[in-house]
């Protein structure tokens, strides 16, 4: 096979790294503007709303022929921001129901449903290598989260909202794969992505809503709370997309997931260090665990 072709399936995992890295930094800005007195649903929308004004700006600077998609793309795009603000909607009631490392963990499940999908819509193949990474992985995230410590009471609706939220997050993905494979611009997807999905939050949450929260904590602690809000904004959603857009142009998304368990090392070794969180033995070897099954595909891809 092409050597060109696998030194870019290398290229897309190292891309997937950095997105990962970046958005390990997301529970801890969600905290850090939770105690400035941001509420969840401020949050959530604050997300697509950064990601839609960055790259509507890119594309008035760069290409603005990609404004024009057709039809039948738009209307994907359109059920790709729908998605993402389920995402986000869902996964916050999800941990109304079960503490936040059990929803995360059976969350990033997902990486076993994007693979179906993949085959399905991608024909990539399933294979041993793929299934073993993404259990070692589940584990590892799972003792990174220190889920066995957290217990656990089976709830029904809460496990319905888990399974919106995975399926939600797959569907994401692969449209988003499919319309990159169609030759969308991958700032236009982010564009709409974005647009569509503060649209649907707006149902809950109108745009003004969320202004008048950010003046008034910016008020309330002399501006600083400005710097968290636009720090939020560009690195686990502005940075953390422009990586993730540009590695799913490289590799399907089942690899993109696994190299998403880095996400909660980030956020431990952020917590350990910011808010002086505890760190474990349990969450040590979930650590070294993680690394060592992120090594290995980025190995396996380079020298496939």
């Amino acid at each position: 096979m092409d050597k060109r072709v696998l030194s870019k399936n290398g290229i897309g995992f190292i891309l997937a790294i950095f997105s990962a890295l970046l958005w390990g930094t997301n529970g801890t800005f969600c905290a850090i503007l939770s105690e400035l007195g941001l509420s969840t649903i401020n949050i959530a929308e604050l997300a697509p709303m950064f990601i839609f004004v960055f790259n509507f700006l890119v594309l008035v600077l760069t290409n603005r022929s990609a404004f024009k998609v057709e039809k039948k793309y738009l209307l994907l795009l359109m059920i790709d921001g729908i998605f993402s603000s389920g995402v986000n909607f869902s996964f916050v009631k999800s941990v109304t129901y079960f503490p936040v490392g059990i929803v995360s963990t059976l969350v990033y499940c997902n990486v076993f449903t994007i693979m179906i999908l993949s085959r399905v819509a991608f024909k990539n193949k399933i294979t041993l290598q793929k299934v073993i990474a993404s259990i070692v992985a589940v584990i590892g995230v799972g003792l990174v989260l220190d889920i066995f410590s957290a217990g656990f009471s089976l709830n029904y609706f809460g496990l319905l909202w888990i399974i919106l939220t995975i399926s939600m997050w797959s569907m994401m993905v692969t449209i988003e794969k499919y319309l990159l494979d169609h030759s969308i611009d991958g700032n236009a997807v982010l564009m709409y992505m974005g647009l569509f999905a503060v649209i649907g939050l707006s149902f809950i949450s109108p745009p003004w809503t969320l202004v008048q929260s950010i003046v008034k904590i910016s008020d309330q602690t002399a501006g600083m709370a400005l710097l968290a809000v636009f720090s939020y904004g560009m690195l686990p959603q502005i940075g953390c997309y422009y990586f993730y857009i540009k590695s799913l142009q490289f590799i399907e998304p089942s690899y993109i997931q696994v190299a998403y368990s880095l996400d909660p090392v980030t956020a431990v070794i952020l917590g350990y260090f910011i808010f002086n969180q505890s760190m474990n033995l349990t969450q040590i070897l979930g650590i070294l665990l993680i690394l060592t099954v992120v090594g290995y595909v980025q190995v396996k891809e380079s020298k496939m």
